[in-house]
């Protein structure tokens, strides 16, 4: 009798492979995209004179008092990112029909790119120097010791009590990565107070509400820091937490923590181009996009670092 190696001949399947593709990302979200025509430009920035409470009373005969305000201006600059790779004729011929080498290029280096404009935005995050309000836990306040007096709530309210007295904005989002929300999840002045009003399992809804805010984005990204080939993964956000005002709708007189000004964005915020190179016998497909993200202000966040 036939041994099985000797009736069937080994071939790839055709409804199964693994890629392993972006996930988890919330750049576009923490940072509300503003199309724009030109790769530099200037927008307004208003003072803060509309806040200020001036004498208003009128007396019988006399003028109306003056009130002023100003405006300052601010710029952004984008760049352009862009990866290529290339599609032969014979990668065409040889693929198997679980591989379109075509659509897997696109979407590698569209993920890719993707990767980038996240690192740009927890970069921003992560530079201490930009945020005026921030606080540093220390050993006995870090979210992962789990105590009363590293209670997150607390450093949360203080945190959007702060944007509102700097502002006038009420905070509505925080921001951080995969391992503080672990911490923040799992700490018992959470669970505590979640578990006498919901028979749910904690999740960024429910904190949302505890923290009195819309949103809890969690960065669940990760990029492999070394060279190709080799593996070692590690997270784009670890000990931080940002909490911000975002604007969900961009418009004129629309403070918000970031914007990321993009050229085309929205509706095509990323180009694909393909051309054909006959010395190699193949087309090359090419992914870029224009885009900054800017810290548009900073009253608007404050920064919760050392959460670990």
């Amino acid at each position: 009798m036939p041994r099985p190696s000797q009736v069937h001949v080994s071939k790839a399947l055709e409804n199964i492979s693994i890629a392993y593709m972006p996930q988890g990302l919330i750049a576009q979200e923490a940072s509300p995209v503003v199309p724009v025509k030109h790769e530099s430009d200037t927008y307004y920035v208003y003072s803060k004179d509309n806040l200020r409470v001036l004498s208003t009373i009128r007396g019988d005969g006399d003028v109306a008092n003056r009130s002023i305000w100003n405006l300052s201006t601010s710029t952004y600059t984008l760049q352009e990112h862009a990866l290529r790779d290339i599609v032969t004729d014979r990668m065409v011929a040889n693929a198997d029909s679980a591989v379109r080498p075509s659509v897997d290029t696109t979407e590698a280096l569209t993920g890719q790119i993707k990767l980038r404009m996240e690192l740009d935005l927890f970069t921003l995050i992560n530079t201490e120097a930009n945020w005026a309000n921030e606080t540093s836990l220390s050993s006995t306040q870090v979210w992962s010791a789990n105590t009363t007096i590293s209670n997150p709530i607390t450093f949360v309210d203080s945190a959007t009590t702060s944007i509102r007295r700097r502002s006038g904005m009420k905070a509505n989002t925080i921001v951080m990565g995969d391992p503080t929300w672990k911490a923040v999840k799992e700490h018992t002045s959470v669970v505590d107070r979640i578990k006498y009003t919901s028979a749910e399992s904690v999740g960024p809804e429910l904190v949302a509400q505890l923290f009195n805010l819309e949103k809890v984005l969690v960065s669940g990204g990760v990029q492999n820091n070394v060279d190709e080939g080799f593996e070692s993964l590690a997270d784009f956000a670890t000990d931080s937490a940002l909490v911000t005002y975002v604007e969900r709708s961009p418009g004129l007189r629309k403070p918000s923590a970031f914007y990321t000004f993009a050229q085309d964005g929205g509706s095509r915020p990323y180009k694909v181009k393909t051309y054909r190179e006959e010395e190699r016998n193949g087309d090359w497909i090419e992914v870029s996009t224009l885009y900054q993200h800017r810290i548009v202000s900073s009253d608007c966040a404050y920064n919760i670092v050392n959460t670990l």
